[in-house]
């Protein structure tokens, strides 16, 4: 990753071997650069996923492995774990209050699989 102000898609995280710091550092400058340009809610091309809440002033930027919420005072990320599958890594974090988008880009799959996996789970 570049030391300059360049912004890496957060996608191009190396989750295996991560770099708190640097993933940090990229998801609040594209998150910066996504709410500077008024987008409320983005889907990438690589399955990336960006929502902005403005009532609760709350960012969630999510790519496979990958999810940072950044809130007025805090930012939280959770990555999967080396040698875990997106379907393992998905039980832990479904009921955390994400939306199925976000899950959908974490887990590296769609919207619509994560639907019908907890469908499937009742």
């Amino acid at each position: 990753m570049s030391d300059n102000n360049e912004v890496v898609p957060f996608s191009e995280i190396e989750t295996s071997g991560i770099n708190l710091n640097a993933a940090v550092e990229q998801g609040q400058k594209m998150t910066a650069l996504l709410k500077s340009m008024g987008i409320k809610e983005a889907t990438f091309d690589s399955g990336a996923y960006f929502t902005h809440d403005n009532e609760s002033q709350t960012s969630t930027l999510a790519a496979d492995g990958i999810v940072m919420q950044q809130r007025a005072h805090t930012t939280t990320v959770t990555f999967r774990n080396a040698g875990s599958t997106p379907e393992q890594a998905l039980e832990e974090v479904k009921n955390s209050g994400s939306t199925q988008k976000t899950l959908g880009a974490f887990s590296g799959t769609y919207q619509q699989r994560i639907s019908q996996m907890l469908a499937d789970e009742e």
